[in-house]
């Protein structure tokens, strides 16, 4: 077995084109995700309408619907170009930056040191990682950030190893992209080039130099738009989107963290401890949110990865050049502060925003997995480490193959009931919902309303349809309840969960 193994290891050591076949397994991946009757993320459908909106009305409108709209302008631009649909223009758009996401990786496994069968390595577990499937299905924005970002690293590493003009152009413009996916590239953006400070063997004004390379695209780019912006009449900050939010983070953001923080404090000093503990309330506080903190990016590096970074990080099997681990660390460090200042100021944190950072991380895992398949094949570990190798083997092929799985379709019975909705609702009735896809898919302007939290009934109209997102063990007492509101039961639509949209529509007496 063993020597099949070896012989495998030969062949894809001589084998050129991995990150091709790469991209091909990423796109029937995502092919497979996407064609679920599953209904659209919130954001995702929010998206859609602000790529509506641009397309229809242009830039003024879209930033009244979301005031960083750029994804949502390239939705508008590529359905245009394509003539697909807002919808399906989106999932090409995707399909595109998830093939940027999996060869830049690949790529920068390279340019750490990894030989074509640790670059194997590597595409398996981009390829199956869990928490990167899981958003094959979102419309996010996300993607363009983590693609971009990944390809902006990929290009300064490049530009720190041989100092040419074109891979600091090339950092500068693809950060840039990045920007336009998420402001808080910014950080990134304003922050990274620093570390060619610490570039050994250079002297200080060639560090100076360098640095200023590293910053001349965006240079450009911040002196245009600050031009731009100081010819506008009756120019405000806010006109800036969410570059002034950025502004107001790099003047108060840890002024802002530090108060929030000591204001929690200060309320579980007052509310739960007592007299002798109340020394202890900030202590709590942090302690609190380091460990939200880690539980959330140990689940979105998901746990046997964070495992195989722990040990690659700890047995310094990255053979990249001391200078390219010190970049690659350097911004990994940033992508981990940014969601833990966020964390600290909202005190929440979404699996999405450690992401950039968890890619990073996950550059370290296919150095240790090789490692420990040579100890294994070599017969040089002790006897607890015989069976570690084809454990993980055996766990990665699960998460390659589930990479293949289409996803639980158990929400299609809302997609299944805004096409109802859609093709049986007057054009003049209203529809009243707890359920904002609904809207989407049944085309109508919805007015949010829940039986179970709004006490006012509202003015219904002669043919206005109630569609209420519930489950199965409270329909009868909705049921009861709407039928004293003059509403007449109509369609419902279920999973096999017990999760159900119950339609009603408003029947007014002669």
């Amino acid at each position: 077995m063993k020597d099949h193994i070896r012989r495998c290891i030969y062949l894809i050591d001589q084998f050129n084109y991995i990150r091709l076949i790469a991209a091909i397994i990423s796109l029937i991946t995502l092919f497979i995700a996407v064609n679920t009757q599953n209904p659209i993320n919130n954001d995702g459908i929010l998206y859609l309408q602000t790529a509506e909106a641009f397309a229809n009305s242009g830039w003024q409108e879209a930033i009244k619907h979301f005031n960083w709209p750029f994804y949502s302008i390239f939705i508008a631009w590529l359905s245009k170009l394509t003539h697909l649909s807002f919808e399906n223009s989106t999932y090409v758009l995707n399909a595109v930056l998830l093939v940027i996401i999996v060869t830049s990786f690949i790529a920068l496994i390279e340019e750490s040191g990894g030989s074509r069968f640790v670059q194997f390595l590597g595409a398996l577990i981009i390829l199956s990682h869990p928490q990167l499937h899981h958003y094959q299905h979102y419309i996010v924005r996300g993607f363009g950030y983590w693609a971009f970002s990944l390809l902006a690293l990929l290009n300064f590493i490049r530009f720190y190893k041989y100092l040419k003009w074109r891979y600091a152009l090339s950092w500068g413009i693809f950060i840039s992209i990045a920007i336009l996916f998420r402001p808080e590239g910014l950080v990134i953006c304003c922050f990274g080039p620093l570390v060619l400070l610490f570039r050994s063997e250079t002297t200080l004004w060639n560090k100076l130099g360098n640095t200023l390379k590293a910053y001349s695209f965006n240079i450009i780019v911040i002196s245009i738009i600050i031009a731009w912006w100081l010819n506008m009449p009756n120019r405000d900050i806010t006109q800036l989107g969410r570059l002034s939010e950025f502004w107001h983070q790099l003047q108060n953001g840890l002024i802002l963290l530090s108060a929030n923080i000591n204001e929690k404090a200060v309320i579980i000093s007052q509310t739960i401890l007592n007299d002798y503990s109340k020394k202890w309330d900030l202590t709590m506080v942090i302690s609190g949110l380091c460990g939200i903190y880690l539980y959330k990016l140990v689940e979105t590096l998901w746990p046997v990865h964070a495992l195989l970074f722990g040990h690659a990080f700890w047995k310094r099997l990255m053979p990249a050049e001391k200078d390219i681990k010190k970049v690659i660390i350097y911004f990994s460090i940033l992508n981990l502060v940014i969601p833990a200042i966020f964390l600290g100021q909202r005190f929440f944190v979404l699996s999405r925003y450690l992401m950039p950072a968890s890619l990073l991380l996950l550059l370290w895992t296919p150095f240790s997995l090789h490692y420990i398949m040579q100890k294994w094949l070599d017969k040089k570990t002790v006897i607890k480490n015989n069976f570690v190798f084809p454990v993980l083997s055996i766990v990665f092929l699960i998460m390659f193959i589930y990479a293949f799985v289409p996803p639980n379709q158990s929400k299609a019975y809302i997609t299944t009931a805004g096409t109802w909705l859609k093709h049986n609702m007057p054009q003049q009735s209203k529809l009243y919902t707890n359920n904002f896809s609904l809207s989407y898919y049944s085309g109508k302007k919805f007015m949010e309303w829940d039986i179970s939290v709004n006490l006012i009934t509202p003015e219904w109209s002669s043919g206005d349809f109630v569609a209420l997102k519930t489950k199965q063990k409270h329909y009868e007492k909705i049921e009861n309840t709407l039928l004293t509101l003059k509403l007449k039961p109509g369609k419902i639509f279920a999973n096999k969960e017990g999760d159900m949209i119950a339609v009603f529509e408003f029947i007014k007496n002669k």
